[in-house]
């Protein structure tokens, strides 16, 4: 037997209304659509997100860049016609622009977002062009209404799509990033050249060093020994004391001291004239040294000839004292005429001239053998004071015969 099944009407009733009501939906959303499509845009919106700081881009470049240079009229232009996709392509094409966004709100107001490129460096090719360069290794031209300083770059070569030049890049952008981190660094460096063989050297901004650093291997080591250098090296001792800080040995600060010599222009010769320049130096020392040494065996010679005269001339003076007593008539009156001119009677005993310090020991050796022929001399030298004090010595003499006899006044 065959089962009869019985149709529901209740169901067929919820599909129809179900038919219904979708359909309904899809034709209210497309007659709104199109209705909407027909309208056109009320007005235009650009928001540039870091503008505050970085000034590459403005609004009104954004706005030639979409609607002007492309001929696009906004006031009657339907929403329908308007790429908003192409819009997008068209902003993120210029080298400025990180990123962008642009769409219509309900309001019919199109909006456009704009991300500006923030440089890490500034490069001076070989072939004289300059550019900039961002943390994605892209390349910015300069701009003709803002200049933005940052880390400077020298002597950078071509820059192509190649796998060497993005190598280059990516070093260029791990050092500029690692210099602007550090405030000290970010202070101190103010150039980065890249020599022949694509290493690189830092100029600094204190010092008239340069700086070695080769790659970018051990970065952070480099700048952290370089750091310590200069705070225990050149703190001390000067910071024009060196012309080269080597890192790019490991653990090391290789510093070459500066010379004061500077090569001639001719390469072929440097070394030659370099050589010869402190030979020269040295030879002018030595000279100097060996004058010193001899003014000074010439003042010990004289200071040596000047003692010995004086020790002469103690030795001497024992002698000609008692030829001077001799000569006194009585001890009293020796007495009393020392305690009128105490200083009179020695002063030319004392003071030899020149003429006996260069001869002074066979003069005075040959006098003191014939004391008696001193006799006239003694009484030269005392004739002065024999005259003050002649009354006295004749009242005071004794009778005994004296052992040297003068002559009277008047002879």
């Amino acid at each position: 037997m065959k089962l009869k099944r019985k149709i529901s009407i209740r169901k067929i009733l919820q599909v129809f209304l179900t038919i219904v009501v979708t359909t309904g939906c899809v034709v209210a959303m497309v007659s709104a659509s199109r209705i909407e499509e027909a309208h056109t845009v009320k007005s235009v919106a650009v928001h540039i997100k870091n503008a505050k700081k970085y000034h590459f881009i403005d609004q009104k470049e954004v706005m030639d860049l979409v609607i002007n240079n492309r001929n696009v009229d906004i006031a009657h232009t339907t929403l329908a016609k308007l790429d908003i996709h192409s819009m997008e392509q068209v902003l993120k094409a210029d080298p400025w622009v990180a990123d962008a966004q642009v769409y219509v709100d309900n309001e019919r107001i199109l909006h456009m977002y704009v991300t500006q490129r923030v440089p890490v460096a500034r490069l001076f090719t070989q072939d004289g062009n300059s550019c900039y360069i961002d943390k994605t290794l892209s390349l910015m031209p300069l701009s003709a209404s803002y200049t933005y300083y940052t880390t400077v770059v020298t002597n950078v070569p071509a820059l192509n799509n190649d796998s060497a030049s993005w190598a280059m890049r990516a070093q260029i952008v791990s050092l500029a990033q690692a210099i602007r981190a550090d405030s000290f660094w970010s202070a101190q460096v103010s150039q980065v050249a890249i020599d022949s063989v694509g290493k690189f050297e830092l100029l600094p901004v204190l010092g008239d060093h340069r700086i070695l650093f080769g790659d970018t291997s051990r970065m952070h080591d480099k700048f952290s020994s370089l750091f310590t250098f200069y705070t225990n090296v050149l703190n001390r001792i000067g910071w024009d004391k060196y012309e080269i800080l080597d890192l790019r040995f490991k653990g090391q600060v290789v510093a070459s001291p500066s010379l004061p010599y500077k090569g001639p222009v001719d390469k072929a010769v440097v070394t030659m004239n370099w050589i010869s320049s402190i030979e020269e130096t040295e030879a002018r020392k030595d000279t100097k040294d060996s004058l010193e040494q001899a003014e000074f065996k010439i003042q010990q010679a004289l200071l040596e000839r000047e003692r010995a005269a004086k020790r002469v001339h103690r030795r001497d003076d024992p002698v000609q004292k008692p030829v001077a007593a001799a000569a006194m008539p009585a001890p009293a009156a020796a007495a009393k005429k020392a305690k009128a001119a105490p200083k009179a009677a020695p002063k030319p005993v004392a003071k030899p001239t020149a003429k006996l310090k260069a001869k002074p020991v066979v003069k005075l050796k040959a006098k003191a053998a014939k004391p008696a022929k001193k006799a006239p001399v003694v009484k030269a030298k005392l004739k002065a004071n024999d005259k003050k004090n002649n009354s006295n010595k004749q009242k005071k003499q004794t009778p005994g015969k004296p052992k040297y006899e003068y002559p009277a006044k008047g002879h």
